[in-house]
């Protein structure tokens, strides 16, 4: 009867392992402190020398099967009330505590494995959508070669996984098992807590996945603007046609797939070895990369900060700006940096540009004063 009250007691923590563990590390100690004091009041008449102290200790090496035999019971009662229900009662449960752990272990695991837990962490990446393993973990070692972002935790969210692939569990990945168009299914990737979002077209043979696409974007900027926290959403769109439509859900990226291998393929064959440098400027693992980049030298001329560039220590080039969502590269000479433009830098990493940035807003203070 204990054990089926304790079971009851325990079981009500539900799918929470941190309670069920606290749960059965209490009813542990609870046992032990009764049969303790039981001993005590049993035998403290006719063993003079026996303390609380010394009753808790044999309760706890009773119940665990040690039996050192440095205190045990010598009066009737306290063979046959405390100590022989003790053998049968406390070594029982003991053993049904420790496998309600073991099971709350195994459970926690499996409901980990089938992507049924609710993530936890705070300022991780989620990308929404699993089309192939491949493409998930090109996207993951490209995070993971960013300085920014190489400790970010990232958290996959998609429905037609049934459980973590390996692939996954070798690079640390998390999976949540569930549409992402499900509020529910974001809410259980704690995406009101991430610093970031991919979502991937659900299938790439079908445009249709675009509006798929759209659905889950609104539902992300929805809960940015109810928890206040900032999301950077960046979505791939497979129609050109479904940019208009996409843009409405003020997602804050779009990459537009269509149409990209032909335009590289032509290049290539006009201009052989330029997919070479192209495939250099889209990667974080090797050589340089484009960085667009927030700038004070408002009112300067974008060819003199180039020139400033070129001469700075590190290996760094200015080679446009991006005004108004639009990109102007190589643009003419007397194009100024106007209030809001963002500039398209060329370099090893976007460090060495906020340091150059840094020393340039140094020096025009100390000429103007």
């Amino acid at each position: 009867m204990i054990i089926q009250l304790l079971r009851r007691w325990i079981r009500r923590a539900g799918g929470s392992l941190g309670v069920r563990v606290l749960r059965t590390l209490l009813g542990a100690l609870v046992l032990n402190l009764f049969f303790g004091v039981l001993f005590y009041l049993a035998e403290s008449g006719v063993q003079q020398d026996l303390t609380l102290e010394d009753s808790i200790w044999w309760s706890m090496v009773t119940m665990t099967t040690v039996g050192y035999g440095d205190y045990y019971p010598q009066t009737f009662v306290g063979r046959f009330f405390v100590g022989y229900p003790c053998f049968l009662i406390g070594i029982g449960l003991i053993g049904f505590l420790l496998g309600t752990l073991a099971d709350s272990l195994i459970d926690f695991t499996s409901r980990k494995r089938k992507g049924l837990i609710k993530i936890r962490m705070k300022q991780h990446i989620i990308i929404c959508h699993c089309p192939s393993e491949n493409k998930v973990l090109q996207i993951v070692d490209e995070i993971k070669a960013s300085p920014e972002h190489c400790d970010a935790p990232v958290v996959v969210v998609a429905a037609n996984l049934d459980e973590r692939p390996d692939s996954f569990r070798e690079r640390n990945i998390l999976f949540v098992k569930g549409e992402p168009t499900n509020e529910e299914t974001l809410i259980r990737a704690n995406v009101q807590e991430a610093q970031g979002v991919f979502i991937l077209a659900k299938d790439p043979a079908s445009t249709s996945s675009d509006a798929c696409t759209f659905a889950i974007g609104t539902m992300i900027e929805h809960i940015e603007e109810e928890t206040g926290n900032p999301i950077h959403t960046v979505a791939e769109m497979l129609s050109s046609r479904s940019r208009r439509m996409v843009r409405r859900s003020s997602i804050d990226s779009i990459v537009v797939s269509e149409g990209i291998t032909d335009r590289v393929m032509v290049q290539e064959f006009l201009h052989p070895g330029i997919h070479n440098a192209f495939a250099q400027l889209l990667t974080n693992t090797e050589g340089s990369q484009l960085y667009v980049c927030p700038t004070a030298q408002k009112g300067r001329r974008l060819i003199d900060i180039q020139c400033a560039a070129l001469q700075y220590k590190d290996h760094l080039q200015v080679i446009g700006l991006i005004r108004g969502g639009d990109a102007m590269l190589n643009p003419d000479k007397q194009v100024a940096v106007e209030e809001g433009d963002m500039l398209v830098v060329l370099a090893e990493s976007k460090k060495q540009f906020t340091e150059f940035e840094n020393e340039r807003h140094v020096l025009a203070e100390s000429t103007s004063a």
